[in-house]
């Protein structure tokens, strides 16, 4: 497996907030080990050592996968630039795992590489699949990402509704719709909810209350600040398994939807795997949650504040989403059981 955003190791999972890119590429690193696979996780930094069966490597360790053992299978991590990295071995079976604007792909001197090397791409998206329109020599196909275990494990310290704070979480920050969630919070779930909370994780939103960001704008902290005694809270992000436990104590995910290019929805689908129900207004959100039995897509601000409204304070309306989410929630060792089928 070959990734290069940043320098990581998988226990920065417990120190800092990595972006859901890295904990995808660990999650599915550790679930196919835990499918019997031998995997060698190779990114760009951090330290060379075997975690959890993975034996994790710099990018451009000058040994050859495996010491020189025989590779059957290589999954490139989102960037097609690393389709022809040196580690890439002659024979073996070439992924692309790509979650990014299918356009990319279409350009001729990726085209080109994706045909020779007869690479399979997998998008996360159907929205990408149908947007993509080079002839390769193997279809791509749609592969759907999984909650992280650490999701999982907290809901089940989460089952009742008593058992979780009326409380509400968002990861939307100043670029995909947080100002909008939190007027939709102080005119509709505030009045019929006053003793919920709503807690915002955006390092974007956190800097600039604390004055350190200039970017955001003025409007958006008056905003927050007429918000504060409405329960909003604004909250730097935290490592996966704190985030993990505050969405799995808390009744409702909220996302935004309208903007940005998401083709994953990895913090939808988390969210799910803690069995918490998702009020969106759309994008990725209709390709991960099941409308109207594990969330809601709304049409309006009327309709968001009210489904919020009822999640966080209706016992059974809460339970049937909840329940709902965790049977039918989809985690990594699913997905990569998907890919053993290539």
């Amino acid at each position: 497996m070959l990734e290069q955003s940043i320098g990581f190791d998988p226990k920065d999972r417990e120190a800092r907030p990595l972006g859901t890119c890295q904990r995808a590429f660990i999650a599915l690193a550790e679930a196919l080990v835990a499918r019997g696979h031998k995997v060698e996780a190779r990114r760009n930094g951090g330290i060379d050592k075997d975690a959890s069966g993975v034996a994790w490597r710099q990018l451009d360790a000058e040994l050859p996968p495996f010491g020189g053992d025989a590779v059957d299978t290589v999954i490139v991590w989102r960037d097609p630039a690393l389709l022809s990295h040196p580690s890439v071995p002659a024979g073996a079976t070439i992924v692309l795992w790509f979650d990014g604007d299918p356009g990319r792909l279409n350009a001729d001197e990726v085209s080109l590489v994706l045909q020779e090397k007869k690479v399979q791409v997998i998008f996360s998206d159907d929205a990408q699949a149908k947007a993509f329109d080079a002839e390769l020599a193997k279809k791509p196909i749609v592969v759907k990402p999984g909650a992280t275990s650490a999701f999982t494990m907290a809901s089940n310290m989460h089952w009742a509704f008593e058992s979780r704070d009326e409380l509400a979480v968002t990861v939307a920050n100043t670029k995909t719709g947080i100002a909008q969630i939190i007027r939709i919070w102080d005119a509709y779930v505030a009045p019929k909810a006053p003793k919920a909370i709503l807690e915002v994780y955006a390092y974007d939103l956190f800097s600039a209350m604390a004055g350190e960001n200039d970017d955001v704008s003025e409007d958006i902290i008056d905003l927050v600040r007429g918000a504060i005694d409405k329960g909003v809270r604004v909250l730097h992000p935290k490592p996966e398994a704190d985030m993990a436990e505050t969405v799995a104590n808390a009744r409702v995910f909220l996302h935004h939807g309208k903007y940005g290019t998401d083709h994953v929805g990895q913090w939808i689908v988390d969210a799910l795997g803690a069995a918490t129900p998702v009020v969106s207004y759309g994008g990725i959100a209709r390709n991960r949650i099941e409308d109207g039995k594990t969330g809601y897509i709304v049409p309006d601000e009327s309709a968001y504040g009210n489904i919020t409204t009822q999640l966080l304070t209706d016992r059974s309306f809460f339970a049937s989403q909840s329940e709902a989410a965790r049977n039918d929630r989809r985690e990594w060792i699913h997905v990569a059981g998907e890919l053993e089928k290539l």
